[in-house]
């Protein structure tokens, strides 16, 4: 099974950070990994804007005695400037070098424009989660389902432990609007709940907006553990020429691949990896136990025909060992 969440319509507070430098002019891949290790985390860096190379992005000069400046492209928003000055706090750099924008100041205006208090709190907030050792992993609290037998209200069951786990919380204020949600189960959120700590949660927050995956680790069942990733991927990303085409793809629902892991206490571990594009699903089930293997693969017929009773477009499943 495959549980869409709304990733895509989380919306941050401000934009202010983490800024992202998703390319490095002049240079492969490779060196941008290169240059990213050269960044100290936690180290604050003076960076010069400047130019605009798209909507929101920027060419970005980033300086300390090392490095010698850096050319990075980042998102700054569609307010910055080409001639600000920044300063800067790395953060991390994967899956990509990520910094934090603290401090602004625009030659333009020849004064120094703080953070907004929006700003302030989630700088505050992410210190505090760096400071803890906050994961960027979700831990729910609670057993997910009672009947992991019923695959529809298993299936209910799993959508609502990501709806009412606070991480799309901004996204279902705006439903709440729309009348699209109700107040009683926004009131159920951790947001609403006064032994929540806000700085793990919106540091989570944060690393799905950034990375549009999500990381889940809880009680799935009574007594039984699950690990599952639900990433959103770009179109196009695996195409020919590795871009994706807007004209055509407009409209459409982005690629989603979930990967869901348990240690079960008579199979063994056993994952299955699920994508989803288009309608169109592919399942790949692997195990590690070869006694496992076997029932798996002995029972692939019938999983097949259940996911199409089910309405679900499957165009393959297969079964193989856990490397």
């Amino acid at each position: 099974m495959i549980i869409k969440p709304d990733i895509a319509s989380i919306h941050p507070v401000a934009r202010i950070a983490p800024l992202l430098a998703v390319d490095n002019i002049g240079g492969a891949a490779q060196e941008l990994s290169d240059r990213a290790t050269q960044f100290v985390k936690g180290q604050q860096y003076f960076a010069h804007v400047l130019s605009r190379a798209g909507e929101s992005t920027y060419n970005v000069k980033v300086e300390n005695e090392n490095l010698k400046g850096t050319i990075l492209k980042m998102d700054l928003g569609a307010t910055a400037k080409a001639g600000q000055t920044l300063l800067l706090k790395y953060m991390h750099d994967s899956p990509v070098p990520t910094f934090l924008l603290t401090l602004t100041d625009s030659k333009d205006s020849g004064s120094t424009t703080k953070l907004s208090t929006a700003a302030s709190l989630i700088s505050q907030y992410l210190k505090q989660a760096e400071g803890d050792g906050v994961s960027n992993r979700f831990v729910a609290v609670a057993v997910v389902t009672q009947t992991p037998n019923n695959p529809l209200i298993m299936a209910h069951d799993l959508k609502n432990a990501l709806r009412s786990s606070g991480l799309f919380y901004e996204s279902h204020l705006s439903d709440l609007l729309q009348s699209n949600q109700t107040l009683s189960a926004l009131k159920q959120e951790p947001q609403n709940q006064s032994s929540t700590s806000m700085a793990s949660l919106m540091s989570q927050q944060l690393a799905v907006l950034e990375n549009q995956r999500l990381a889940w680790h809880g009680e799935v069942w009574p007594r039984q553990k699950m690990d599952w990733d639900v990433t959103l991927q770009e179109r196009g990303a695996e195409g020919d020429d590795g871009q994706a085409s807007n004209e055509s793809d407009e409209g459409q629902a982005r690629p989603i691949a979930s990967e869901m892991t348990l240690h079960l206490p008579h199979l063994g571990k056993v994952s299955a990896r699920i994508s989803l594009i288009d309608g169109h699903m592919r399942v790949n089930i692997l195990a590690e136990q070869a006694q496992t293997l076997d029932i798996l693969k002995s029972q692939r017929l019938r999983l097949a025909e259940a996911i199409g009773k089910n309405g679900q477009q499957l165009d393959a499943l297969t079964v193989v060992r856990h490397e």
